[in-house]
């Protein structure tokens, strides 16, 4: 196998603070002429995600399942994801691993990004039809690309359907254009704000404090709450100038990792898979 030759130079200092024992994560240089590996020696069976927060996320595979891009064999066709039949929706099993990966990836998000608030957003009726899914994705798409270009914004919001079936929206905020009035409200000690420029109804706005993993947490668990299902056909949105996590294609001792007492395990075709939250030593 001929693969795209780059110069390959990796060191990953992890020391996993009060969850992982510091042997546990290797420190490891490796620098190797990638013209001569084999695509075993390619793959590696974790990968590394490390935030700003000192947060560290670890997904392990029991078997080598990931190949870093840009390592691909020259002239391979890249991987086709399988794609379900039009109108078909996932459910089951295909829903629950649906509604795990869009919570990992929108954690992976939160945490690269330093948001300034936690924001609720209800929809107005006199406004908009808030029982109406593609009247609110048209109109929300259109509000976020105003104020992603005029004001800065930056933004992950996850959609929630309330019991009478009107759409709101939670999430977190941050830009230089954005504004925030006091609302006259102090909730639990803390001042809450609203949003002049969310045009589309009401709004309320509270500033990030404490440990803000914890924030994205409480964040994510608005994925799924309505028995798995997706309001307005997704999970959440984003946009704007958001950063990514640093991410590293690394190999690991799974059964080390699996035994430190922090990892969740969970079953994938073919394979197991380990998840870590843990935190690099100060």
């Amino acid at each position: 196998m001929r693969c795209i030759p780059r110069e390959f130079d990796l060191q990953i200092r992890h020391a996993a603070g009060g969850l992982l024992d510091t042997r546990t994560l290797f420190r490891h240089t490796l620098r190797v002429d990638m013209d001569r590996m084999s695509e075993r020696e390619l793959k590696s069976n974790a990968i590394v995600y490390t935030y700003p927060t000192g947060d560290v996320d670890i997904i392990c595979a029991s078997d080598k399942s990931f190949i870093s891009p840009g390592w691909e064999e020259v002239g391979a066709e890249p991987p086709q994801r399988a794609k379900r039949a039009k109108g078909k929706k996932s459910e089951g099993a295909d829903m629950e691993r649906s509604m795990q990966r869009a919570r990992a990836k929108l954690r992976r998000l939160a945490l690269a990004n330093d948001f300034d608030f936690f924001v609720t957003l209800t929809l107005d009726p006199a406004k908009i039809d808030r029982y109406d899914p593609a009247a609110v994705t048209k109109a929300l798409g259109r509000w976020a690309d105003n104020m992603v270009r005029r004001h800065g914004l930056r933004y992950v919001l996850v959609p929630e359907q309330h019991k009478d079936g009107a759409f709101h929206f939670h999430g977190f905020f941050k830009g230089e254009g954005l504004r925030a009035e006091f609302s006259g409200v102090r909730r639990g000690g803390r001042d809450v704000y609203n949003l002049p420029q969310w045009s589309l109804g009401f709004s309320t706005a509270q500033r990030l404090y404490g440990e803000y993993s914890a924030a994205v947490a409480y964040c994510c668990k608005y994925i799924g709450k309505q028995e798995g299902q997706r309001p307005l056909g997704r999970w959440y949105y984003s946009g704007g100038a958001l950063q990514e996590p640093r991410k590293e294609y690394v190999c690991m001792d799974y059964r080390e990792l699996k035994n430190c007492g922090k990892a969740v395990e969970f079953d994938i075709p073919g394979s197991k898979m380990l998840v870590i939250h843990t935190k690099l030593e100060d």
